[in-house]
């Protein structure tokens, strides 16, 4: 009993993973431009991962490249002030004017070394660097007293490069609240997108025309035992795992292996065999017929040998079967879901081995399964 609870449960969760199909996709592809402007030390790299983050978090993925992706997202630091942080001002010729003749601490102008002075002109404040030589010399602005920046998001058209949306927040400190406005403008831009293309798979084909097919079914397998042993077991279950080729569009060979119990034996004789375990190799060539948009039927018959894993019993070692198995195929054209009833007779005796008793089996046997396609075949 304990054996038969096993493989019920072995079959079930088998069949349940088979079944499952990866989960489709529906985000689209952005790629996300380094950040222009200038912030504090470090804002850009904050705001550019904070993106990318944002990016996968709301179900879309980040692109490597512009051409590989539907859009792009285009961002920018400023002061608010407007005016630019850490703007050189390259005019050597003027600068070298601007050093006062009394310039305090005294500017020596000696080559090698790097010297720095201060002077307001047009109430600006410039911070001289003079290295002794006057084409080298260069002026920088001071920095503005800090009123807090502006991050400006883009969203643009990768083909077109065509602007869809801007949003732009303020800051003082890249912290926590400036990560959930970014995550707030992300979405906003990505929900005003105009009938946003889903990175939709290519179509597969009709699973019905393909070259190969792998199938997985649990068994039931009622039998019908006579000869010197006779009776009915009702209680037969097992497992299949199998492969078909397509070598024609109307017909298709079929290998598998199947996994059976068998319960026989005369409870009066004391010569009862519980949950013994058979191997068989079945080998079936099919017809192909199509149905409709959607089904499949295929008849078939086939031989197969078997082998017994716990060997109380020696079956009988070749037999022979004719079945139609009928495919539903479905929605995502991965593969079928199949039906598959099937009789088989046995073409020797089988022996129970501690009494010697013979018999042979008259097998009816129901698979219900899914069997996936490979390599859509072309039309």
């Amino acid at each position: 009993m304990r054996k038969f609870v096993f493989f019920t449960v072995f079959f079930l969760v088998c069949f349940s993973l088979f079944g499952q199909t990866a989960e489709e996709s529906n985000g689209i592809n952005l790629y996300v431009l380094p950040i222009a402007g200038y912030g504090r030390e470090r804002d850009n790299d904050y705001f550019f991962k904070q993106l990318a983050y944002e990016v996968y978090f709301q179900h879309h993925a980040v692109t490597s490249s512009q051409g590989s992706s539907n859009y792009m997202f285009k961002g920018s630091i400023e002061p608010v002030s407007g005016i630019p942080v850490k703007q050189p001002v390259n005019d050597p010729a003027n600068n070298y004017s601007l050093i006062p003749e009394k310039a305090y601490p005294p500017v020596r102008k000696s080559r090698g070394r790097q010297e720095y002075f201060s002077i307001e002109k047009a109430e600006n404040i410039y911070f001289i660097d003079s290295t002794g030589d006057v084409s080298s010399l260069s002026e920088t602005k001071a920095q503005p007293k800090e009123n807090g920046y502006y991050f400006i998001l883009e969203l643009l058209d990768s083909k077109t490069k065509e602007p869809l949306g801007k949003r732009k927040i303020l800051y003082y400190n890249t912290d926590a609240s400036v990560s959930k406005l970014v995550s707030v403008i992300v979405y906003e831009l990505l929900s005003d997108i105009p009938d946003v293309p889903a990175a939709a798979a290519p179509k597969r084909g009709d699973s019905r025309d393909r070259w190969l097919y792998f199938e997985t079914s649990p068994l039931w397998m009622p039998k019908k035992y006579y000869g010197r042993y006779n009776k009915i077991n009702l209680l037969g279950f097992g497992l299949k795992q199998g492969m078909e080729v397509r070598f024609l569009d109307f017909m298709s060979l079929g290998v598998a292996v199947q996994i059976t119990m068998e319960t026989v034996g005369n409870d009066a004789n004391d010569d009862k065999v519980s949950d013994t375990l058979i191997l068989e190799f079945p080998v079936a060539l099919k017809y192909i017929l199509r149905i409709g948009e959607k089904y499949v039927l295929e008849p078939y018959a086939g031989a197969a040998m078997n082998y017994p894993i716990i060997k109380q019993i020696k079956p009988s070692k070749f037999l022979c079967f004719a079945g139609a198995q009928f495919g539903i195929r479905d929605n995502n054209e991965i593969g079928m879901f199949v039906i598959d009833p099937r009789f088989s007779i046995d073409l020797y005796d089988s022996v129970i081995s501690k009494k010697g008793t013979e018999y042979r089996r008259y097998c009816f046997q129901l698979g219900l399964g899914y069997k996936i396609g490979f390599i859509q075949k072309n039309k």
